[in-house]
């Protein structure tokens, strides 16, 4: 597995949501990305009613979720830890969005897989602590920090990400819920001091205050996916260090 993992370009064609609403689409899968459900958002009533209408036509639909969605203080977070349909507590915004997705799969009769997500990071992104972090060295800036929290994740190459939904496309796997992440718990305070050691010189840092409710560690357990395909993504300090070659 190398970086710069791509999606092969033949297979898609790039289409605007206003283009798209005056389209009739027929595909065997459909990926759903949203980061909010689409009510809130520019055109979002009627991308609900598309996606819902003849118009829009799928064998299957895979929600690209979030770890998010996982509460409480696990040491791994299993797909069994959290189900929408079992809790009877108020949903957060992406328990919210795996539900509508859900739903709309279930009002559609189509086939649904819901993919939980950890901390993706990678060439163009730029969301996400490393991600955030690399940004604000390129700029000179100061690296923005939690005050007195040191948070635990594990943290998904973009390039692993892109492998895994491409692998999980051929394979075609059975289960409705499914982790896609390392499994390997990382602390900022790592990820800082791995920084330090690759880019030489002095580094300035901001405090800034932390989410209300923000967990101190969330790791997802690759389990499940490391059953369904072959599974080996890379490591933070071997993909960190190629990431940051022009600053060094």
């Amino acid at each position: 597995m190398t970086q710069g993992a791509e999606l092969p370009k033949e297979l898609f064609k790039i289409i605007s949501w206003s283009d798209a609403l005056n389209e009739q689409i027929n595909s065997e899968s459909t990926y759903i990305g949203w980061r909010k459900p689409p009510q809130s958002r520019l055109l979002g009533p009627q991308i609900t009613s598309w996606v819902k209408s003849i118009k829009m036509e799928t064998g299957k639909i895979h929600h690209l979720s979030s770890a998010s969605v996982y509460t409480g203080s696990q040491d791994l977070y299993s797909e069994a830890d959290y189900n929408f349909r079992d809790t009877k507590r108020d949903l957060n915004s992406k328990q919210e969005l795996e539900k509508f997705v859900f739903e709309l799969s279930f009002e559609k009769n189509t086939k649904f897989i819901n993919y939980r997500i950890s901390n993706v990071y990678g060439s163009g992104l730029n969301q996400g602590f490393i991600n955030e972090s690399i940004d604000y060295l390129k700029g000179n800036n100061p690296i923005r920090i939690y005050k007195k929290l040191d948070l635990i994740r594990d943290y998904l190459l973009i390039d692993d990400l892109i492998t895994a939904l491409m692998d999980l496309r051929r394979n075609e796997s059975t289960s409705e819920i499914l982790n896609i992440s390392t499994g390997r718990a990382v602390a900022i305070s790592e990820i800082v001091e791995r920084l330090k050691s690759i880019k030489k010189g002095r580094f300035e840092f901001l405090e800034v205050a932390a989410p209300k409710e923000i967990l101190l560690k969330s790791v997802l357990s690759c389990k499940k996916l490391e059953e369904t395909i072959s599974w080996n993504p890379q490591r933070l300090e071997e993909s960190l260090e190629i990431l940051l070659e022009e600053l060094i």
